[in-house]
């Protein structure tokens, strides 16, 4: 009888161990969620994250630089061209660089 006893079993004669006591042990519920998470469990089977919504981060409503309707363009000039422009700035009290070019153009 010893013999028989020290026969491994055949796999394809072994009965499958059912799953559904041993997943139910596994569910995190209310009731055991702290629990699991402290233990460094994984409890994400609890939450539904198809409807979880992102709070941080993302563009707010109103916020950035508001358009003012400019295209931005890149001209190269020379120093002198550049200090005729700025003092037509000062002169005519505009506010900036690009307010003289564009008012000396208009002026064309």
């Amino acid at each position: 009888m010893a013999s028989v006893l020290s026969q491994p079993a055949d796999p394809a004669k072994m009965k499958k161990q059912s799953t559904k006591n041993s997943s139910a042990k596994s569910l995190t519920n209310a009731a055991n969620l702290e629990g699991r998470f402290d233990a460094g469990d994984d409890v994400l089977d609890y939450f539904d994250l198809t409807r979880a919504t992102v709070t941080h981060g993302g563009a707010r409503p109103g916020a950035g630089r508001k358009p003012t309707g400019k295209l931005r363009k890149t001209v190269k000039l020379s120093p002198a061209t550049i200090r005729r422009f700025q003092t037509y700035a000062r002169r005519n009290k505009l506010p900036n660089f690009s307010a003289a070019i564009e008012a000396a153009s208009c002026n064309l």
